[in-house]
């Protein structure tokens, strides 16, 4: 019998858009995991939440630049604790200028120092009718496009590679899954 392994997923989000691939990613996680993982969908309120998870994926929207707060405040909860796999993932702002869209991730730093597995980006929801006005300009600075530009396709992909990349990991002794 397998052991009973955990995987949190959460995100922080202004507007919804990127809650709504959290759920995506969890829905799709526990339908493709292999027997004995259970799948938690989470909020940011309380990171208690992540401690004895076997994995973690941590996502935020992008605002002026930065994770949001909230994501922030988790990211540095769990990347010294290296108890278990972390993947990360980023949305918006999709801009004109593709060396912007670079320049603001900061994620992949995390993946270089081996801290987490994978930072992936994914397209956002700009809804401009839903910003406020210091919103809409930072939107405009960056050139960021409206409309919805997340790909359902790729947040399934994503998922179903995290799943692959824990199918094959054995556990830890104690039950965590080993990096």
């Amino acid at each position: 019998m397998q052991a009973c392994r955990s995987l949190v997923v959460a995100a922080a989000s202004r507007h919804g858009g990127t809650c709504e691939i959290a759920d995506r990613l969890a829905t799709t996680l526990a339908e493709v995991l292999p027997e004995g993982w259970t799948v938690v969908r989470s909020d940011l309120s309380d990171l208690r939440t992540l401690d004895g998870a076997d994995a973690v994926v941590l996502g935020s929207a992008i605002y002026f630049g930065h994770w949001m707060h909230s994501a922030a405040r988790a990211l540095s909860y769990v990347k010294d604790a290296a108890l278990f796999d972390l993947w990360l993932f980023s949305t918006g702002p999709i801009s004109e200028i593709e060396s912007e869209n670079a320049q603001i991730i900061s994620a992949n730093a995390m993946v270089t120092s081996g801290q987490a597995i994978e930072h992936k980006v994914f397209g956002g929801r700009l809804d401009t009718s839903r910003l406020n006005w210091i919103e809409r300009a930072a939107a405009t600075a960056v050139h960021a496009l409206p409309g919805d530009h997340r790909d359902w396709d790729q947040v399934d992909e994503w998922a179903r590679h995290i799943a692959e990349q824990l199918g094959v990991v054995p556990a830890r002794p104690g039950g965590a899954a080993a990096s």
